[in-house]
C-alpha cells in the first residue's frame, strides 16, 4: 500500500472513530468520496475558515480525529508542503 493509500485507510479510521464518539461528519465524508482525502486536506488547511466539523471535534476534546492531525502524523508528512503542515500546526494551536 503506498503513502496516499494509507493517508487514505488512516482518515477512513478516523471518521469511524467519529461516528463510535456520536458526531458524523457526512460533509467531510462526501467530500472524501470525491476527493482523495490528500487534496481535501489541503483544501482545508488553506481556505481560510475553521469547517464545522474542525471545531466540533475540538468541542469535544478529540482534536486527534481532525484531518489536521492526521496531516501532522510523521508518516505522513512527505505528502504535503512545509506551508501546508505549518497550516495544519496553525489551525490546531489557533482555533
Amino acid at each position: 500500500m503506498n503513502i496516499r493509500d494509507q493517508f487514505n485507510a488512516a482518515v477512513l479510521a478516523t471518521v469511524d472513530e467519529c461516528y463510535e464518539i456520536g458526531y458524523g461528519p457526512t460533509t467531510f465524508v462526501s467530500m472524501i468520496k470525491e476527493s482523495h482525502p490528500v487534496e481535501v486536506a489541503k483544501k482545508f488547511v488553506v481556505s481560510g475558515k475553521f469547517q464545522y466539523g474542525f471545531k466540533e471535534l475540538l468541542k469535544l476534546g478529540k482534536a486527534e480525529l481532525t484531518i489536521e492531525s492526521t496531516m501532522l502524523r510523521d508518516e505522513f508528512a512527505s505528502l504535503f508542503s512545509a506551508q501546508e503542515l505549518q497550516a495544519a500546526r496553525w489551525r490546531l494551536e489557533n482555533a
